[in-house]
């Protein structure tokens, strides 16, 4: 499978909000509780410093947003967000993904990237960051809630450069 990175544009449009969307409805590692329309997700998609998208031929498996993980003084630690389509998960997409968004990170100016909260059960992505270089930087308890209504610690990550 030849994978194709790129800033996304309206034609990937559909299919990365499927994607983020679905992300979304697991209810078990982004914040956001409600999924977006297309038109919330462009307005989302096009308000970071970088959104990348993962393409094999035409489809789109994977998504990431890039930006600021806060203002002013705080505002050269990047922050980031990554979906790969359910049945593609497990590929290397991730890898890939978080890989060029280090590199896009730097690019931009950026001196570091943080995740503010991974949630603890996401065992994929904890192995994922720690295998390219991410610290933990603690723990906050009961910091997710999952879709479920029970709560999940989540862990601070940080790359800095």
């Amino acid at each position: 499978m030849e994978l194709v990175l790129k800033e996304l544009s309206k034609k990937e449009l559909p299919q990365a909000t499927r994607i983020w969307n679905e992300v979304v409805a697991a209810a078990d590692s982004f914040p956001g509780d409600e999924c977006l329309s297309e038109e919330e997700a462009w307005e989302m998609f096009s308000g970071q410093t970088k959104t990348v998208c993962a393409l094999t031929g035409d489809e789109v498996v994977g998504v990431y947003i890039l930006h600021p993980n806060n203002i002013g003084r705080c505002g050269h630690i990047a922050n980031a967000s990554y979906a790969v389509k359910k049945e593609c998960r497990g590929m290397g997409i991730g890898r890939k993904l978080v890989l060029d968004c280090l590199e896009q990170a730097k690019v931009c100016g950026f001196k570091g990237l943080q995740f503010n909260a991974v949630v603890c059960t996401n065992y994929s992505a904890i192995a994922l960051y720690l295998k390219c270089g991410f610290s933990i930087l603690g723990t906050v308890k009961n910091g997710y809630r999952l879709g479920d209504g029970s709560y999940a610690d989540t862990l601070i990550f940080l790359k800095s450069w």
